[in-house]
């Protein structure tokens, strides 16, 4: 016989017409009826009691004074008026006429239930004991825990049938009354009380940790996750508050633009499978909409974890993860772990807490890494997808869908200007319409727009130099200022050689500039980024390199895919002190994770798509095999005279008050690179502007030999390096 047939059964039992059962229009409908059969049988019980005098006539009500029969009475009448629509003061019930209201209003609602979910509609509290697949008397529990949340008169009436007026929250003996009332099913309060139960295990009911363990169930405090109360008020997307900051769930206004392969791996790992789906590639790419993509094929949500904040919450992290869990469980959700790379500190090891999620949720747990490695993930089988910058129509289309107004044109333009992400993308149209109050600002808006996005990334780790200078104001040797021209041209036709032209090679190019200090390493790298109208970056090694293993690759990681796509020169200073010799013989562990950073950077500078440039005093401390990988290698070697004295007349502005300068002699007496050119003008400038005077021979001659004397030279010959 079906369900259905029994509920129909069952109500004839009680004089009830099955044909005019009608379906619940509302949760709210559906939660009062529930509010009203709790009633019915704790007032049935209270009644009994009274009837075989098993209950003491009056009793304590905190500092409110004695509770007698009578006032009980009165809680019960309104109870009546409330849900049944009864008048007050009517006569009082039987506890056998309240028995027969029971087992007829149960039928009832049951029936009601069934036809409500068999017309599509919802109602929270069932689709809560469906998703933990709750029995009845689970069900039963914590539906009467939920109760004393939201009829505040439920628990005077709950504290005069447990005879104790100092509670608060439903406990085991309220249980053995109210749901676990028969010798045989009483043997099941503890087991749905363990920490086993799906009601304890996943947090639907919270016990009161203050008692002993070897305190009995029945004086457990049990009260429900404060999170399921607006829950069963439909209000299913308000995450549990231990999940702030933790936590969010994923909505997507429309599905994510992905490559059929990585998007059919992923659609294919969502489900019931015991795997680690983990999606690759750099900040912004669109790793977390890819899996909330993915999940939506699966009619799944997205909740996103930051690893992160887990790992702030300390101890802590247990009970999040259990709630985490749970609100998987109620939407319907797929658990994905975020930025676990981006971990403080030392971590040769995944943490602790990616275990203990895994150990909780039985399927598919999704994982965010934008950096090159993979970590040891052996807790469970590994799905991988590595995802790239989105092809060109790609961007078109996700430009389109920020700024749907936006001229097709311009999307191409943006689109083949910058190779960005769609998080990039999407900030970026953000940016322009915060700044122009515009819903489509115009192209040229869009366009800094991204470049701020991007040079944004940057700043933290370098800072923008200025370009004030041409090819023409470089004064070097021949080979020298030949190199420089060839690198802007290997830059600037690069895509003709490689994809018209059909050369095979990296995208990018290093360069090695090596010399002298003073020699103008640095104002040929301003020179180059000038001529080809992009901005450089001077990396800060102190803020890349770190003490903690895999943070300086982290650092460079950062660096290379902020700058990758946005036109943007960088600019390693003295790079000797990161990208200096490996170790041959390493014995320690900081020799061997040295090595690692030399090879990671070796790798990075191979797949950098623009142009790099590399600086050294030291050239000998390079290793060799960086300087196999340089495309140029330029040697700026110390100006010669007719060098230094083209350096000499260059270093005074035309507005300059000087008088009887020798340019030629200032060359062959003083072996200066054009650094110290600049600072000794300089010096002298001051000096003279001081006096009131002009520059002139005497006042440079002694500002170049104090020089020598301040760099521990005992006269002013030979070199000043």
């Amino acid at each position: 016989m079906s369900k259905g047939a029994i509920q129909d059964r069952n109500l004839a039992a009680v004089g009830v017409d099955v044909a005019l059962v009608r379906h619940f229009e509302t949760p709210e409908e559906h939660l009062r009826e529930e509010l009203w059969r709790i009633w019915l049988r704790i007032e049935h019980e209270i009644r009994r009691r009274w009837e075989l005098q098993a209950l003491p006539p009056v009793q304590s009500e905190g500092g409110l004074g004695l509770w007698k029969p009578r006032e009980l009475n009165g809680l019960f009448q309104q109870a009546h008026a409330e849900y049944a629509g009864a008048e007050t003061g009517a006569a009082d019930h039987g506890s056998q006429e309240l028995l027969d209201a029971y087992l007829r209003h149960s039928a009832l609602l049951e029936t009601r239930i069934e036809r409500t979910l068999a017309r599509g509609g919802v109602l929270p509290l069932i689709e809560l004991v469906r998703a933990f697949k709750l029995d009845a008397r689970q069900r039963a529990t914590l539906t009467l825990a939920l109760a004393g949340e939201v009829d505040t008169n439920l628990p005077v009436a709950l504290r005069y049938l447990a005879n104790d007026p100092a509670l608060r929250h439903v406990d085991g003996r309220l249980l053995s009354i109210l749901v676990y009332d028969s010798v045989r099913s009483r043997s099941r309060l503890a087991r749905d009380l363990s920490p086993r139960s799906p009601l304890v295990f996943y947090r639907l009911l919270e016990l009161d940790e203050s008692a002993a363990r070897h305190d009995s169930v029945l004086y457990r405090r049990i009260r429900p996750a404060a999170r399921l109360v607006p829950f069963l008020a439909g209000g299913d997307l308000e995450l549990d508050p231990d999940l702030d900051g933790a936590a969010r769930l994923v909505e997507l206004p429309a599905p994510g633009l992905f490559p059929d392969d990585a998007l059919e791996i992923a659609t294919a790992a969502v489900g019931e499978h015991a795997v680690l789906l983990v999606v690759q590639g750099q900040r912004g790419i669109g790793k977390r909409t890819l899996l909330a993509t993915a999940a939506a094929h699966a009619g799944k949500r997205l909740l996103v974890l930051d690893a992160p904040a887990l790992a702030a919450r300390g101890p802590g992290v247990t009970a999040v993860l259990h709630a985490a869990v749970r609100e998987c469980k109620l939407l319907g959700a797929v658990p994905a772990l975020a930025n676990l790379d981006d971990l403080p500190g030392e971590r040769s090891e995944v943490p602790g807490f990616l275990s203990a999620l895994c150990a909780l949720w039985p399927g598919t747990v999704g994982v965010t890494i934008h950096g090159d490695r993979l970590p040891p993930l052996r807790m469970r089988p590994v799905v991988h997808v590595q995802l790239a910058v989105p092809r060109l129509e790609a961007r078109v289309e996700l430009w389109q869908r920020c700024l749907p107004e936006l001229p097709r044109d311009a999307a191409e333009a943006l689109s083949a200007r910058y190779a960005v992400t769609g998080g990039v993308i999407e900030m970026a149209a953000r940016a322009a319409q915060a700044t122009t109050g515009q819903r489509e600002p115009p192209p040229g808006v869009l366009d800094l727009a991204v470049r701020q996005q991007l040079y944004g990334r940057l700043s933290r780790l370098g800072k923008q130099l200025e370009t004030p200078y041409t090819l023409d104001d470089v004064i070097s040797d021949d080979d020298t200022l030949a190199a420089l021209r060839e690198i802007v041209l290997a830059i600037s036709e690069r895509r003709r050689v490689r994809e018209e032209w059909g050369f095979r090679g990296a995208a990018g190019i290093s360069v090695l500039f090596s010399g002298s200090p003073g020699v103008g390493k640095t104002m040929s790298a301003t020179v180059i980024a000038n001529a080809l109208s992009l901005s450089i970056y001077e990396i800060d090694l102190s803020q890349v390199m770190s003490k903690w293993i895999g943070e300086t690759e982290k650092n460079l990681a950062e660096v290379f895919d902020a700058a990758e796509p946005g036109h943007v020169v960088l600019l390693f200073n003295e790079a000797d002190s990161l990208f200096g010799k490996r170790t041959t013989d390493a014995s320690s562990a900081n020799d061997r994770y040295a090595n690692l950073e030399v090879n990671y950077l070796l790798q990075r500078l191979e797949r950098f798509g623009g142009l790099s440039i590399l600086t050294t005093n030291l050239t000998k401390s390079i290793d060799l095999a960086f300087r196999r990988r340089f495309a140029y290698d330029v040697q700026f070697t110390f100006p010669s005279v007719d060098i230094r004295e083209r350096l000499w007349r260059r270093a005074f502005p035309p507005r300059a008050a000087i008088q009887g300068i020798l340019h030629r002699e200032l060359a062959e007496r003083f072996e200066l690179s054009g650094g110290y050119i600049k600072v000794a003008v300089e010096r002298a400038a001051f000096i003279a502007a001081g006096r009131q005077e002009p520059i002139t021979m005497p006042t440079l001659i002694d500002t170049v030999e104090r020089m020598y004397r301040e760099r521990g030279k005992l006269s002013a010959m030979g070199r000043l390096e």
